[in-house]
């Protein structure tokens, strides 16, 4: 008998068993890899935000306030001035379904603070501690004072 050039039915299982393997061991990592892109992309956003906040209040030479709501965070000045538009949009930072941003001030004398962030015309703003919760995961940001320079203290991928 001549045998036939081909796979066996046996080595094509063995091929497929460890094709599977391989990707049941790798899914797992790239779906952690993009929840941790996100995440960052999450922290970058909103990291922007908030220096549009401090160069605005440097630049314009006022006070602005980082407003929180249940929907998203509004930059509006503290200092209004006649040569406003009352027509002109606020900027928004808005928050995707199931997300949450958290205000914590530790200077703060009172003990539940309005959940606003306030930067002043000097370029310095309130020591705060921000938290993001969403179904990527969460991460929590300390702001300096001097220099609105965010160190992470803590990150946790979903």
């Amino acid at each position: 008998m001549s045998r036939r050039a081909g796979f066996t039915l046996l080595e094509i299982c063995i091929a497929l068993f460890i094709s599977l393997l391989l990707i049941t061991l790798a899914v797992p990592s790239i779906v952690s890899l993009l929840a941790e892109q996100k995440l960052k992309r999450t922290f970058d956003t909103f990291d922007t935000f908030v220096r549009t906040a401090r160069e605005k209040s440097m630049t314009e030479r006022r006070t602005y306030a980082m407003a929180w709501a249940d929907d998203g965070i509004t930059l509006l000045p503290v200092e209004r001035r006649d040569t406003d538009d009352p027509a002109a949009e606020p900027e928004r930072f808005l928050f995707a379904e199931g997300e949450s941003l958290t205000l914590a001030r530790p200077a703060a004398l009172m003990k539940k603070p309005p959940m606003e962030w306030v930067f002043w015309r000097s370029g310095l703003c309130e020591e705060t501690v921000v938290t993001f919760a969403g179904a990527a995961g969460s991460w929590s940001v300390h702001y300096d004072p001097l220099t609105t320079h965010g160190t992470f203290i803590d990150s946790e991928v979903k």
